[in-house]
């Protein structure tokens, strides 16, 4: 009998043994490799699928809001934005173009006083005419006429032959001037030739 329980014991505690050694060797191999974690599975579709419907929902959304702000703004206008613009031939109309001068306050305020000058007959530029010109040096030399016609009526007769003395001396250094002049313009032209022609000499 005790034989055959030595004999028999080992048989049916075989599959034990082998459940052991398949459980330390999962261990060794979790210890030496770590455990594995499985990678998500993303497959193609999906991924080209997201950016897609990520963008119909941006699009959606920006859709859903200008109608919602159009729809606003027909509400307080009462009328269709459309049907302001088109003119009798159905054609659409350009907008206006907006003007911030026409709103400036200092804009204004320069219009009105501009206004006001030229009703009022002032010139703010102090800009005179041609008329108006000649009529101010025409008063000048009227007044400088009477002032001199002046100065002589209260002149002496010593005085007034002086005056004169000094007046043909004056005309006597005009003339002697001139005649000094037109004598030294040949000369100093015939200097210039003579040195243009000796120039060309020394270059030779």
């Amino acid at each position: 009998m005790p034989l055959k329980k030595y004999i028999r014991a080992p048989v049916e505690e075989v599959p034990s043994i082998k459940g052991k050694l398949a459980f330390f060797e999962q261990q060794g191999r979790e210890v030496v490799y770590g455990a594995m974690i499985p990678e998500p599975d993303y497959s193609d579709d999906e991924r080209e699928t997201q950016p897609s419907s990520v963008s119909s929902m941006v699009a959606r959304n920006n859709k859903v809001n200008t109608n919602s702000s159009s729809n606003n703004k027909e509400q307080e206008k009462g009328q269709h934005p459309a049907s302001e613009r088109l003119d009798g031939r159905g054609l659409i109309m350009p907008k206006k173009l907006v003007n911030p001068c026409l709103e400036s306050s200092d804009k204004m305020n320069l219009h009105r006083e501009l206004k006001f000058n030229q009703k009022m007959g002032v010139n703010v530029l102090n800009q005179k005419t041609e008329l108006q010109k000649a009529m101010e040096k025409h008063n000048d030399k009227k007044v400088l006429r009477e002032q001199q016609e002046k100065k002589q009526a209260e002149m002496t007769p010593f005085q007034k032959a002086l005056d004169e003395r000094a007046q043909k001396i004056e005309q006597m250094e005009k003339a002697e001037k001139g005649n000094v002049e037109n004598e030294q313009t040949p000369s100093c032209e015939f200097q210039k030739i003579h040195a243009k022609v000796r120039a060309k000499m020394e270059v030779q």
